[in-house]
């Protein structure tokens, strides 16, 4: 997702056999869950939702670099 994975873009399949890819995972069990609250939504519901979901990605990816590069874990709210 932030390229923090063991093996990156070069070896994805080296992750998906050893499991480093876990927040990959997760992150997509995520949009498939919101993918499937969006069904019966509205227009403004689903621009919301997706909405929502960037930011989601957008503090993640702000978190995993920041942990990368200072070695620290950030909690990000």
């Amino acid at each position: 997702m932030a390229f923090v994975n063991n093996y990156s873009t070069s070896f994805r399949w080296w992750d998906w056999l050893f499991g480093t890819d876990n927040k990959y995972r997760e992150y997509r069990a995520h949009v498939k869950e919101a993918k499937a609250a969006m069904k019966n939504a509205t227009k403004e519901q689903i621009v919301a939702l997706e909405q929502k979901l960037m930011a989601e990605v957008e503090a993640e990816g702000l978190r995993a670099e920041a942990e990368a590069e200072n070695g620290v874990k950030v909690k990000v709210q």
